[in-house]
């Protein structure tokens, strides 16, 4: 939705809606009463537009994040704790950003799949220019919605595989020692260089970090083969074994320069790097 609203609004656009004075700078008043009317009409009508649309949006995602828990819970069995599940995958989340921002070899295969490990591994080792400012902690991840789960059969053995978005925001000055403050400074406007961003940098300013992560984790069921199973079975089957992380995805990170002051706003989209094949 910020992705959306900030592609299709311009700065002044932004700064008005932030100062609550719309997006047009001509003054009311010199419109006559019928085109304030007709004004006023119009803006409704968008304003109402605008509230259906998302929440339209807001009832879909709601409805498949509800489909996907009942699938976990029908395939796991009565057993399936989802406050647990999803507090559990935050947490790994978290130990996820840090090993790849690290490139943690034995962190990533302690947590991940044998398949997933290689390549996350890998992909750690191509240094994007932003990682570096990929640092969120478990209070920084606003959400955690399972967004699909399905069902298959590798190597002999069913598994149940979750894709799981979670989605961070940050001030990245808010660390705890002056010392910090200055290396992520100093991090973040080496990351501005390389990426050959012309940004008018003001220490003053609140640097906040906004990612989107899509993180795949698989949980092994066991060797049946019978698709309409009682989930009274599966309870009893394999429990032991617990989720690893099967893939690790970042799909948007944005740098959003604002400064309380004078509310000037500049959001960077840093581009995904290109994976080599």
């Amino acid at each position: 939705m910020f992705s959306r609203f900030s592609r299709g609004s311009s700065t002044t656009q932004i700064m008005c809606l932030v100062r609550g004075g719309g997006c047009k700078s001509n003054p009311t008043q010199s419109l006559c009463p019928a085109a304030l009317q007709a004004h006023r009409n119009l803006s409704y009508l968008t304003g109402s537009r605008l509230r259906w649309k998302i929440g339209v949006m807001q009832l879909l995602s709601g409805l498949r994040h509800r489909y996907c828990l009942w699938r976990l819970r029908r395939l796991l069995g009565v057993a399936f704790d989802e406050g647990g599940f999803q507090e559990g995958t935050r947490q790994a989340a978290v130990t996820m950003i840090e090993a790849v921002r690290q490139a943690d070899w034995p962190c990533i295969r302690s947590c991940c799949t044998e398949r997933g490990s290689a390549d996350i591994y890998g992909m750690s080792q191509v240094r994007s220019p932003y990682w570096s400012l990929v640092r969120f902690q478990r209070e920084h991840l606003r959400h955690a919605l399972p967004l699909r789960v399905v069902r298959r059969w590798i190597d002999g053995r069913y598994y149940v595989l979750v894709d799981m978005l979670f989605v961070g925001l940050r001030n990245l000055l808010d660390l705890g020692t002056e010392q910090e403050k200055e290396e992520m400074l100093q991090r973040i406007q080496s990351v501005l260089v390389n990426s050959r961003i012309d940004d008018q940098f003001d220490p003053n300013n609140c640097r906040l970090a906004i990612g989107e992560l899509v993180l795949t984790f698989s949980k092994e069921l066991g060797h049946t083969q019978c698709d309409a199973q009682d989930p009274r079975d599966v309870e009893g089957e394999d429990q032991e074994s617990g989720w690893l992380v099967d893939s690790y995805k970042v799909h948007r990170f944005k740098l959003i320069s604002f400064s309380p002051k004078t509310l000037n706003l500049r959001v960077i989209d840093f581009l995904k790097p290109v994976q080599p094949k």
